[in-house]
């Protein structure tokens, strides 16, 4: 495998120059994959580990598409405040159009600007959290001090976060697999084992009383967010020379091979750290 830094391929990490028609083929596969019921279920567990109360001001950093934070506008009733932050002002502009869909947009604020420096003052809202966003973010630990800063004493900041290593893929090709695997592992995400750090970082950060939950989301079919990961997987680990062009045309005929049989299952394990930030 040639030497490359982690996350180089990650496809996630530099959206800020997308225009509106690649802001919504990003949103698309968001909004798919947030309407899963792999996703539906952790996300109402998580909001409620986060305990979201009507009337706060909330803010989710990296909100994409905006499927989390309309889940937390509807949590906060007509007197709450759900802000979104995110470096794409095309992904923006799709949030937006999706919370008038559904009659959210005067609950929800949308803001642009960089997770490592928010533009927010200190102790703004009454919780923070960040949803498989900081694992693409160069420096994930300054965006981490910055969500702490802008959390109010007593509020509670919450970081879900994929385990990249963690994917699970049927195909009969065990060792070609694992390849694919810890190449999108190390190339697809600037940091994929950021949420086995988080613990540590979220405690370094000032946070008390960190804890750990870990869901794992199963997929079964070949139209799901995951088939698509597999794909891509396959396609990182031939840019980074962890496979050959060959292997990776045997892999995915394997691969739809299964598919077509009704024998395929992926999965993903996602790890959820909360604490609250001291009075």
């Amino acid at each position: 495998m040639v030497e490359q830094a982690y996350g180089q391929l990650d496809r996630w990490r530099d959206n800020a120059q997308a225009d509106l028609a690649a802001g919504h083929r990003l949103a698309e596969r968001l909004e798919r994959r947030a309407k899963g019921d792999a996703e539906v279920t952790p996300r109402a567990a998580y909001l409620d580990l986060l305990e979201i109360q009507a009337g706060e001001r909330v803010l989710e950093v990296g909100c994409g598409s905006g499927a989390v934070l309309r889940d937390v506008a509807g949590r906060l009733g007509p007197y709450g405040r759900a802000v979104g932050l995110d470096y794409s002002a095309a992904l923006l502009a799709v949030a937006r159009e999706l919370a008038e869909q559904v009659g959210l947009a005067d609950r929800i604020e949308l803001r642009e600007g960089d997770a490592r420096a928010l533009p927010f003052g200190d102790a703004e809202f009454d919780a923070v959290l960040a949803v498989t966003t900081l694992c693409h973010i160069p420096e994930a630990e300054r965006a981490i001090d910055e969500i702490v800063r802008v959390t109010r004493p007593g509020g509670r900041v919450g970081v879900f976060a994929r385990d990249t290593d963690s994917m699970i893929i049927t195909h009969p090709d065990r060792p070609l697999t694992r390849r694919i695997v810890a190449a999108n592992s190390d190339y697809a995400s600037v940091e994929g084992w950021l949420g086995r750090r988080l613990p540590r970082l979220l405690t370094r950060a000032g946070l008390v009383d960190v804890r750990v939950r870990a869901f794992t989301t199963i997929e079964v079919g070949p139209s799901g967010f995951h088939a698509t990961a597999a794909e891509w997987a396959a396609d990182t680990a031939v840019q980074v020379n962890a496979i050959s062009e060959d292997e990776r045309q045997a892999w995915l005929t394997a691969l739809h091979a299964e598919q077509e049989a009704g024998e395929f299952v992926a999965s993903l394990t996602k790890l959820f750290v909360w604490g609250a930030k001291p009075t």
